[in-house]
């Protein structure tokens, strides 16, 4: 008799013997349900309350029965568990061990990779990591850094393939005195201990590779997504809504039926088209591959016509007429029993109404994209097809409410189909808000809920994504969203016939990402007035914070991030103030208390410039050239909603002033009074706001009481300092007319 020793017989037990992992780890399970123990060889997760929704259900499986060597099973556990428990009493005593918990898709992906480690092992005779050196983790890597294709062709892997590749090996290392049944050689430190970017040779980037959306891809995608949105979502809706009330309402007889009943109840139907001139339902291309297949051909003068639906519209039961079987004779020349007698009228009326698409036959006209003219919103289409427009407004959706509001894919996914709260505020101010989880950084407790403060544009494409999903969904967008490929088909569609038909802009094949709508997103924030403190309160509140760590490492990530808005903000006061002095030289002046002052530096900026220009009159000073000269300017330059304020002098600053703070570095835009304050002037550019506060003020001033004397008093005020700043502004940019 031959006995078989069990391997793993002798050993002492694992640390973590009997533990089970979801109530060390601190997972929460479904009521009635059992999660994983650290004996099992297989670690079911899939019975946990609050994982992120995308997390696929392939990364809650943990399998270590895929290694080979069962002697490495127990290893592979106790280094995975250790990731997820940097608690433990004998995980926090390691010197090499990380301090915070990993997440289960981290943690999932390591197991993977410890996988492919030690079966390579394996393959290379290895029967225990006491005979693991620095050569073997050189050749491992090696073999993890090429791939072959289908085609056979060998290609580099990833970066995030060999960065595995060195993880792994290094952190077994770790972990090695926390192993019982196998552990590395004492003193390994695979590639001495060097960081795993420096051993495959990568550089740590030294700031935000994500790269913004091109304004020229930016505007015919938004134009398109809100288009869709706007236009194309509410005649769709309602066509779905008939679609779905017809399908209620159909009753079918049953197929027992006599064959003469059948006929005359076909007939009927089709003589009322004939009648009507109304053309026969089509077959779509889904339906068409299959009469090809049972033996059609294109040149049968029934060949497009919906034989199915014709049998639904006469009450029939059945996915084919009556008397067509597939695989028979009579399918594949489309002869014999019903359909065979009646041919000769199907042909007659083919002949006379044709075929086409059933729904959206007489469909509503729409303004087109380009503002010129109306079309229907849809040519006559199919169900299928509805699906597919349906899709591309869902997407539309996403884009937008990705692209407004920062959120990342894992916050949108999470978007639950009541996320719209109610609107807040007066009309014309009103706040809108959406809620979702927070994921990123959250740890294994994911159910922490946020708001998003977002646009009107971003609310409403949240009520439209809910209408799609409709009132048995639970979540707006699905959990396995592919936003490649979502876009994908969104081009398609706004590119495509259907697109183009309403005269749509063509959107640019550019590579785009939700990173890059948050990237995007970052550096408009930061372009506006308040440049830098807008950016870092409102991405706050947008809980966009691009990298983990933001608040605990000084000098770190947020440090790289504030400094590069400080560098776009400081570019585009070079770019205003080198406008201010174009404008200048073209006679436009600028208004305002600050104005004087400003031409004064003007006229000292043309001064140095007309030295060169006398002695090389041909030589006209380029833009950069005025940037250099204009440069101190700039830096004092900070931009209201109704000015320009050149924060030179903080003792001349009326709003330090009222504030009581003249130490203060930066204005108080809260307390600006630009028509005062010294220090500020007025463009052409500010026109339109004062313009407008005037006419807010005398719409207010119509509608208040003669009682309200104090009121009107001071909004006629207001009226009369708008209406002076209007008239400053348009006497200072007035140009002589050109004879």
């Amino acid at each position: 008799m031959i006995t078989v020793s069990d391997p793993l017989a002798g050993i002492r037990p694992s640390v973590f013997a009997g533990t089970a992992i979801c109530e060390e780890v601190g997972l929460r399970l479904r009521p009635g349900t059992r999660g994983p123990v650290f004996e099992q060889d297989r670690w079911d997760f899939r019975n946990v309350e609050g994982l992120p929704r995308s997390l696929r259900d392939v990364r809650k499986i943990i399998d270590f029965a895929k290694i080979r060597n069962p002697l490495w099973r127990p290893v592979a556990k106790e280094y995975v568990l250790a990731l997820m428990a940097p608690l433990h009493e004998k995980v926090r005593d390691l010197p090499g061990a990380y301090r915070i918990q990993r997440t289960l898709q981290t943690t999932s992906n390591r197991g993977e990779h410890t996988v492919a480690w030690l079966n390579w092992l394996t393959a290379q005779g290895v029967t225990s990591l006491s005979e693991v050196d620095q050569y073997l983790c050189d050749a491992y890597l090696i073999y993890r850094s090429t791939r072959r294709t289908r085609t056979g062709v060998t290609v580099e892997t990833s970066e995030s393939q060999r960065l595995m590749a060195v993880l792994v090996p290094q952190e077994f290392a770790a972990y090695s005195e926390l192993f019982t049944h196998d552990r590395l050689p004492d003193g390994l430190r695979p590639w001495n201990g060097a960081s795993a970017l420096s051993v495959i040779g990568a550089t740590k980037r030294a700031g935000n590779k994500t790269q913004p959306a091109r304004a020229e891809l930016l505007q015919p995608l938004l134009q398109g997504c809100l288009f869709l949105l706007r236009t194309i979502a509410p005649p769709a809706l309602e066509l779905r809504s008939h679609i779905r009330e017809t399908h209620a309402t159909t009753v079918l007889r049953s197929n027992r039926a006599t064959g003469e009943r059948r006929k005359s109840l076909v007939e009927e139907v089709i003589r009322r088209h004939m009648i009507e001139l109304d053309p026969l339902e089509g077959s779509n291309e889904l339906a068409l591959s299959g009469k090809h297949k049972a033996g059609w051909t294109p040149e049968d003068p029934l060949w497009s016509v919906n034989l199915t639906a014709l049998a639904r519209e006469a009450g029939l039961k059945g996915t084919i007429l009556p008397g067509q079987r597939r695989g028979t004779p009579q399918a594949r020349t489309a002869e014999g029993g019903l359909l065979g007698s009646l041919r000769p009228l199907l042909e007659e009326a083919v002949a006379i109404v044709g075929t086409a698409p059933r729904w959206a036959r007489r469909a509503p006209d729409v303004t087109r994209a380009d503002g010129h003219g109306k079309a229907p919103w849809t040519l006559p289409l199919h169900e299928r097809d509805l699906i597919a427009v349906l899709d591309a407004v869902r997407t539309a959706a996403l884009i937008v409410i990705a692209l407004l509001s920062g959120m990342r894919q894992s916050e949108l996914i999470e978007l639950p189909i009541d996320c719209r709260l109610p609107a807040e505020g007066p009309p014309g101010r009103q706040r809108y808000r959406l809620k979702s989880k927070l994921i990123k950084g959250q740890g294994y407790d994911t159910a922490v809920w946020d708001e998003w403060v977002v646009v009107k544009e971003a609310y409403e494409a949240a009520g439209v994504a809910a209408a799609i999903a409709g009132e048995d969904a639970t979540h707006l967008f699905s959990h396995t969203l592919d936003f490649d490929e979502c876009l994908k088909r969104l081009r398609r569609w706004v590119n495509g016939p259907h697109g183009q038909r309403l005269h749509l802009a063509p959107i640019p094949g550019d590579n785009l990402t939700l990173r890059t709508f948050r990237r995007t997103l970052a550096l408009e924030i930061a372009h506006r007035p308040g440049g830098l403190l807008a950016a870092k309160v409102q991405l706050k509140h947008l809980s966009v914070v691009t990298t983990e760590g933001y608040a605990h490492r000084p000098g770190g990530a947020q440090a790289k991030f504030l400094a590069e808005i400080g560098r776009e903000e400081y570019s585009r006061n070079e770019a205003l103030t080198l406008q201010a002095f174009r404008d200048y030289q073209d006679g436009k002046q600028p208004a305002g208390p600050g104005g004087r002052d400003l031409i004064r530096f003007f006229e000292t900026v043309e001064s140095q410039l007309a030295g060169p220009a006398a002695t090389a009159p041909n030589v006209k000073p380029s833009d950069q050239e005025v940037i250099t000269l204009l440069a101190k300017r700039a830096g004092t330059l900070h931009l209201g909603l109704a000015n320009y304020c050149w924060f030179i002098d903080p003792a001349k600053a009326l709003c330090l002033k009222l504030a009581g703070t003249p130490d203060r570095k930066t204005p108080l835009a809260g307390m600006c009074d630009s028509a005062r304050c010294p220090q500020a002037t007025h463009h052409a550019c500010h026109r339109g706001v004062w313009a407008s506060a005037a006419g807010n003020y005398r719409v207010f001033i119509g509608k208040i009481g003669r009682g309200q004397k104090g009121e009107r008093a001071r909004l006629a005020s207001e009226i009369e300092r708008a209406d002076r700043v209007v008239a400053e502004i348009d006497a200072a940019t007035a140009t002589e007319a050109t004879p």
